[in-house]
């Protein structure tokens, strides 16, 4: 990838954290991968290592966030839009290149060359640590059809339940069932028998407005199953299409109020939304995110994931995170794998200009980069400080919120 094209990236890579103005920001280790393996032992044995995971039970560890990226070459239903390879429409194109070096994704074996990344960053972890491996629906018209002419890839529910089935040591699952479909009551059913965990929507992407009726039956089977939905929030870019309004943070009341566990991820920390209780006023969407964390009938079913945080236009909202610790134990920790590997859209060093890295820290974590994105995404958000402020272990330790929804169903 040429300077040009990777300028266009920062562009187009929006939801990733990156927009035209982050291409200001060169790129501290280069512009790809290097996709490094076998943890190295000056690695292992680093000071930082301990201070990472020294009060961490890793058992309770489960990573909230994580994309499959495959072609569909083995045969498990895997889609991607077919734009994303042609330069006829370069924001998918780069998008897909971005996305297939942030996973060091072989092309010709993406689903093998996927599952064997994952699986080597998880052997990396200490035992217990798990992963939780998104599936995601085709887009859907409002009669609950699918639209594949507009949906930008489909990860079916059967194959993300098969890597988490074949290695049940390093993964667990997560269904995306969007709820007009006419079958979705009996599709959630299915996933809940077969251990999915959570329900993942982005709304945009796939055509879902959670504040409709349209809704209400699949809400009530969740409260039932007490299953949460992950739901992104906020701005969303790298999913190109569909109608923004729909991450409005205050859309996701309809499924709080029928008692329904509503993780909010990435805080909404990026973009604008109307203000739907004052109408005509355009707000930050983290401000929305903060009404709803608020809440007091919300304080036992609204969370927020601190996914994303740390990319470049998203950071800004860590301080905030911060100066809340009334909230921090209803975050939630999650990597959005790969985007972490894409190094382009991490600065350690604008965290470290923010006063929440110690520069002291970034040349372990940016070694750390190059060989384990999924620890390194931890060993960040693990080692941010700011006035004697961090995020503490349960924000991390987040299994039990999970496995309340099989325990208590």
């Amino acid at each position: 990838m040429n300077r040009r094209q990777f300028l266009l990236g920062l562009s187009a890579i929006g939801a990733s954290g990156l927009t035209i103005a982050g291409a200001r920001y060169w790129p501290e280790s280069g512009f790809t991968n290097p996709c490094f393996s076998h943890l190295p032992d000056e690695l292992k044995q680093h000071p930082l290592m301990q201070k990472i995971w020294g009060d961490i039970d890793a058992a309770q560890v489960w990573d909230t966030h994580a994309h499959i990226i495959g072609a569909g070459d083995n045969g498990g239903g895997v889609w991607y839009n077919p734009d994303m390879d042609s330069w006829s429409h370069p924001i998918l194109k780069i998008q897909k290149d971005f996305y297939m070096n942030g996973g060091c994704i072989t092309s010709g074996r993406e689903d093998e060359t996927f599952i064997a990344r994952m699986v080597d960053l998880s052997a990396n972890m200490p035992a217990g640590y798990k992963t939780m491996l998104f599936a995601f629906d085709w887009t859907h018209n409002a009669q609950g059809q699918p639209e594949k002419a507009h949906s930008i890839f489909h990860i079916p529910d059967s194959y993300a339940e098969s890597i988490a089935k074949q290695y049940p040591q390093h993964f667990e699952w997560v269904a995306s069932i969007h709820p007009y479909r006419p079958d979705a009551i009996d599709a959630l059913e299915s996933a809940k028998a077969n251990g999915a965990r959570a329900i993942k929507w982005l709304p945009s992407g796939m055509g879902i407005d959670p504040s409709s009726p349209k809704c209400d039956k699949f809400y009530q089977k969740l409260a039932e199953f007490n299953m949460p939905i992950i739901s992104h929030t906020g701005r969303e870019s790298a999913v190109q299409g569909g109608d923004q309004s729909f991450g409005n943070p205050l859309h996701m009341r309809r499924a709080l109020d029928a008692g329904v566990r509503v993780v909010l991820a990435h805080c909404a920390s990026d973009g604008n939304d109307d203000d739907l209780d004052n109408h005509g006023k355009t707000i930050k969407s983290f401000e929305l995110f903060t009404r709803i964390m608020d809440t007091p009938a919300y304080a036992e079913l609204a969370f927020g994931e601190i996914s994303a945080i740390t990319l470049i236009n998203h950071a800004w909202v860590i301080k905030p995170l911060l100066q809340r610790p009334d909230w921090h134990a209803r975050l939630l920790n999650g990597s959005d794998y790969p985007l972490p590997g894409i190094l382009p859209l991490v600065s350690t060093k604008q965290l470290f200009r923010a006063g929440l890295l110690e520069e002291s820290h970034l040349l372990f974590l940016q070694t750390l980069r190059d060989y384990n994105p999924l620890m390194f995404d931890f060993a960040v958000k693990r080692l941010i400080q700011f006035n004697g402020a961090s995020f503490g272990r349960k924000v991390f330790e987040t299994r039990a919120f999970f496995d309340n929804a099989t325990t208590n169903a």
